[in-house]
């Protein structure tokens, strides 16, 4: 290890304290930020102070609460509310809540009901005409006939169908219904 050199004499210590007492460094620093006032304003209107003081402007900003601020009971256990709501009840317990409040649920009733028969034709005729356009590509020697054929009725069931489409507004039941169903 080095020995700490002392420049002074051999029994002098050098004294860096006041003669009152202790070190007055509020006097140290006033002087030194007086003495160095033009150096300190370049260095507190800089790029770099600027950028700081927006730095710690953000910082501040943070979330105050974290999760690690907060007990377990926050998030599983008997806190009181579920996930999303203050009012007691879990999303978890629909069913429950839905009786309570006597809101009946009334699942869908999809019916096909009656089918048109020249809308069932159409349908034969493209769902046989794409199987006949994928068994004319596996077998050669009937791709001539059966694609031919095949791809008359696709045509024409795709035509069918198209021109058979009334629109999304058949299943309103009145001016108010927007068609939206869940």
């Amino acid at each position: 290890m080095t020995e700490n050199n002392n420049s002074n004499a051999d029994d002098e210590r050098p004294n860096t304290a006041p003669q009152g007492g202790g070190p007055d460094f509020d006097a140290d620093w006033a002087a030194f930020a007086a003495e160095h006032a033009d150096d300190l304003g370049d260095v507190e209107r800089s790029r770099n102070a600027r950028r700081f003081e927006k730095h710690a402007k953000r910082k501040e900003k943070e979330a105050l609460l974290s999760v690690d601020d907060l007990d377990a009971s926050a998030f599983a256990g008997n806190a009181g509310h579920g996930p999303r709501d203050f009012t007691g009840t879990s999303w978890l317990d629909t069913d429950d809540v839905m009786d309570r409040y006597g809101d009946p649920f009334t699942p869908p009733n999809p019916e096909i009901g009656p089918v048109k028969a020249s809308r069932l034709v159409f349908w034969i005729l493209l769902v046989a005409g794409v199987a006949g356009v994928i068994a004319s590509v596996f077998v050669p020697a009937l791709t001539g006939v059966v694609g031919t054929i095949a791809g008359v009725c696709v045509l024409v069931g795709g035509a069918g169908l198209i021109f058979q489409h009334k629109g999304h507004s058949e299943t309103r039941t009145d001016v108010f219904d927007d068609g939206a169903r869940v």
